[in-house]
């Protein structure tokens, strides 16, 4: 699975938590995409870097 996609899923997560949970989903998003941020750190590519930390 790409980075794209993972944050893709992330963000319907965090949307589906907000609906059954309550909350907002920017604040179930920040701790989903906690791990995320840390991947494309340390991916190879540092071109796509910057874009992939922008999506997620």
């Amino acid at each position: 699975m790409s980075l794209r996609e993972k944050a893709r899923l992330n963000v319907s997560l965090a949307k589906d938590l907000a609906d059954h949970f309550g909350g907002k989903k920017a604040d179930y998003l920040k701790k989903l995409n906690q791990k995320l941020r840390t991947q494309i750190i340390a991916s190879p590519s540092a071109y796509y870097r910057p874009y992939y930390a922008k999506a997620a």
